[in-house]
């Protein structure tokens, strides 16, 4: 999610405008176990990430730390880019010209509660990657309006 492959709290951190040894003062955290999270050593508590998120007022760093912490999470949730509001809210306002087209797709296979092979077929090249990208992009959209930048 951070540009050029940046670890996503130091990325944040940064952003943010703090350095390292006062963001660890306002942590509660020692600046050493910082670096250990900002170098990719280790990776901070959920209850930490949640600091670190309130602190440097970006939602993404929440959403990177937990699809990087849950399997579960990485498997389930839609990938995203972190970007400003303007720039998601751009990209979903573009997503919605195809995803007229998904939904007119999904009503007519709807008719009979069922996918027949063709259908399902179709689904998973054509359909179910749009619904991807819509439900990563209604996601950045969410979590750029949370940030204060």
């Amino acid at each position: 999610m951070p540009e050029d492959d940046r670890n996503i709290y130091k990325t944040c951190r940064e952003l943010a405008g703090y350095t390292q040894e006062h963001a660890a003062e306002l942590l509660g955290c020692s600046v050493r176990a910082l670096a250990r999270y900002e170098g990719g050593e280790a990776f901070p508590s959920d209850d930490l990430a949640i600091r670190m998120d309130a602190l440097y007022t970006n939602r993404f760093l929440a959403y990177d730390h937990l699809c990087q912490t849950s399997q579960v999470a990485a498997a389930l949730l839609p990938p995203v880019e972190a970007c400003d509001y303007q720039t998601a809210s751009l990209r979903f306002f573009n997503l919605l010209e195809e995803m007229e087209a998904v939904g007119r797709w999904l009503l007519r296979s709807a008719e009979d509660n069922r996918l027949d092979e063709q259908e399902q077929a179709e689904f998973e090249t054509r359909i179910l990657p749009v619904l991807k990208r819509v439900g990563g992009s209604a996601t950045e959209v969410r979590l750029a309006a949370g940030r204060s930048t």
